[in-house]
């Protein structure tokens, strides 16, 4: 049911949450020591740092979205989980992978390599992004920023973001 849930729901920019997951971790966007420079194309890597506490069914998702603006994503292989990738007709792209079978422990990061093409307006861009297990679904799409009455900063479902640097102030 919950897989159905959020396949119908891939065509929009973001997946509403549907159960809190019992322990918050992070989504987090690493640049593998190069910049993001507007206009230029290098490999990002979406960490998500656990897997499932238990899946029932065998099935896990992960669901990355970006706006307009950002160039083109290219999604590489990783073992064990299927790619799907397609544009949103917001302009915007989303990239879905999927593994069936035996969960990613608990304890243990998953990384996601991508092909990124960058804006070309340097700026802070994020990427939404969805992780599904059986157990809860956690979505992070909060844009940081400072704590108020209500809300802790930094949140505890963070929007992943990438700082793209105009070309003459990117290191060489």
């Amino acid at each position: 049911m919950l897989r159905r849930a959020l396949l119908a729901g891939a065509s929009i920019l973001t997946v509403v949450v549907v159960a809190a997951a019992p322990v918050q971790a992070h989504a987090i966007i690493e640049l593998n020591g190069a910049d993001a420079v507007a206009g230029r194309t290098s490999l990002m890597t979406l960490e998500i740092q656990h897997g499932c506490i238990t899946v029932a069914d065998g099935t896990q998702l992960v669901l990355a979205s970006v706006g307009k603006p950002w160039g083109r994503v290219v999604p590489k292989p990783v073992d064990g989980w299927t790619i799907t990738a397609k544009k949103l007709a917001s302009g915007g792209q989303q990239v879905m992978w999927t593994k069936q079978g035996e969960p990613q422990p608990f304890g243990t990061p998953v990384y996601f390599p991508m092909l990124v093409t960058w804006p070309t307006t340097p700026g802070v861009y994020g990427m939404s992004v969805t992780q599904a297990c059986p157990s809860g679904t956690t979505t992070w799409d909060i844009k940081d920023g400072p704590a108020t009455a209500n809300s802790p900063s930094p949140p505890l479902t963070p929007l992943p973001q990438v700082k793209v640097l105009a070309t003459v102030h990117a290191a060489s």
